[in-house]
């Protein structure tokens, strides 16, 4: 566990290694809450569409779940 001190302004460092493990770069956002007493810090990637782009491959596809049970409903039709 690292420690830092918060600056006058409230500003601190987040600790090298902390940056390389997160691949932190300069000036990236990160978004910052609290909970239960603790500030959780989460950064943001810098492409969240490109980031998220096949989370799911492998998964099961929801379009062709729908489209079967769509074609089982027109049969008991």
């Amino acid at each position: 566990m690292s420690v830092v001190r918060a600056s006058s302004k409230y500003q601190v460092a987040i600790p090298k290694a902390i940056r390389n493990k997160l691949h932190l770069k300069p000036g990236q956002k990160l978004t910052i809450s609290e909970m239960d007493g603790v500030i959780v810090l989460t950064p943001i990637p810098p492409d969240p569409v490109d980031f998220l782009s096949g989370i799911f491959k492998g998964e099961p596809s929801m379009t062709e779940e729908l489209v079967r049970e769509r074609k089982a409903d027109l049969k008991r039709e």
